[in-house]
């Protein structure tokens, strides 16, 4: 009888005879990934991206904003701090009038801190020497001539720049003060000769809020003579050559980039404002295209206000059409069209209320 023998077969086993011996064969499987999960690690990967451009981004525009915000700052915190100080001096050095003592400051004060008018040196008489002894400015004269009004304190001045709509100019502030010590410099970085006087003049320009000044030394009968004091020119005492001013001129910039200036003059018609600050009856009120406006009111002290914007501009989604503004009286205004197609700076209003030291005092 025959035996049959069966032989079990094993996976990856091949049997090729009874007398041949039987060997495996391993299968070799090749590793990789699916296309699904290459799909799926795609997608993954591209929103990890997207979170970590997002998250750049976000710190990038942030970034910006805060490098934009610290240029306004330390530009306008430096420059605001030094005009407070100089303005404050207005009004030292000035001269009484037959009506009103030295501390009693307005249109008509010779020698007058905040400068509203200068005299035009009419004769009173045909004939008669030229009269340089009245106004703020008194006894002075530019290059032999009257000082034009252009170069005074004007509400919406044609030399001061604007880039406010509706509103084609900013305003110009002229002060005036005596150097009481040594060591004391005028807006644009000149030493003052001790007892001189200074000058100094602020606008815009297309750079930001500059300053040209004038300095001179104050004779009373060189002031009172036909010719006047020519301020177009200072002499250093220890010094022969005369150096020129500048009053007139381009000025030094003290404010970076600043789309507008205001100014508002802080008023009084009380008779003992300093003895009586609650029936002071105070106010304020644009420089008037009139000084003669103000009648016997005194000026005490003033407002301004400046609109400045970044040295670059920062990624913001808000469109400079958007923006609204209000610096001191002037509410929600906006940027003219020229500004508003120029780049997306960060813009801030800073405004200042000073009171002037030497117009508190007397009746």
């Amino acid at each position: 009888m025959k035996t049959s023998i069966h032989r079990s077969i094993k996976p990856n086993t091949v049997c090729l005879s009874d007398d041949s011996r039987a060997f495996t064969i391993s299968s070799s499987r090749q590793g990789g990934f699916t296309l699904v999960e290459l799909m799926i690690a795609l997608v993954l990967g591209l929103l990890i991206s997207a979170a970590a451009l997002q998250i750049f981004y976000t710190s990038s525009v942030n970034s910006r904003r805060q490098e934009a915000s610290s240029q306004i700052q330390d530009n306008a915190t430096f420059g605001l701090s030094q005009m407070q100080k100089h303005i404050r001096r207005a009004n030292y050095g000035a001269k009484p009038t037959a009506t009103f003592d030295e501390y009693f400051m307005n249109h008509r004060t010779p020698q007058g801190g905040i400068v509203l008018t200068a005299p035009n040196g009419v004769s009173a008489v045909s004939g008669a020497p030229k009269n340089w002894l009245t106004d703020n400015l008194s006894g002075l004269v530019l290059n032999g001539a009257a000082i034009s009004s252009e170069w005074l304190s004007q509400n919406q001045s044609a030399k001061s720049k604007s880039n406010l709509n509706g509103i084609a100019n900013s305003d110009q502030l002229t002060i005036q003060y005596q150097a009481g010590s040594t060591n004391m410099f005028d807006c644009e970085g000149a030493a003052i000769p001790e007892s001189f006087y200074v000058i100094e003049r602020y606008f815009v320009r297309d750079a930001g809020l500059a300053c040209a000044s004038a300095i001179y030394s104050y004779d009373e009968a060189v002031a009172g003579s036909s010719t006047g004091i020519d301020i177009k020119e200072y002499t250093v005492p220890s010094e022969t050559s005369p150096t020129a001013n500048n009053l007139t001129g381009s000025g030094t910039v003290i404010i970076p980039n600043v789309d507008y200036f205001r100014v508002m003059l802080g008023i009084s018609s009380s008779t003992d404002f300093a003895t009586d600050p609650a029936g002071a009856r105070i106010a304020y009120m644009p420089i008037p295209a009139n000084a003669n406006t103000l009648n016997n009111r005194r000026i005490f002290g003033m407002q301004f206000g400046i609109l400045a914007r970044s040295d670059n501009p920062t990624a913001t989604a808000q469109a400079n059409s958007t923006l609204r503004f209000t610096i001191l009286d002037k509410s929600s205004q906006s940027l003219n069209s020229a500004t508003v197609a120029g780049p997306k700076n960060l813009r801030n209003v800073y405004e200042s209320t000073v009171l002037i030291r030497n117009a508190r005092g007397g009746l």
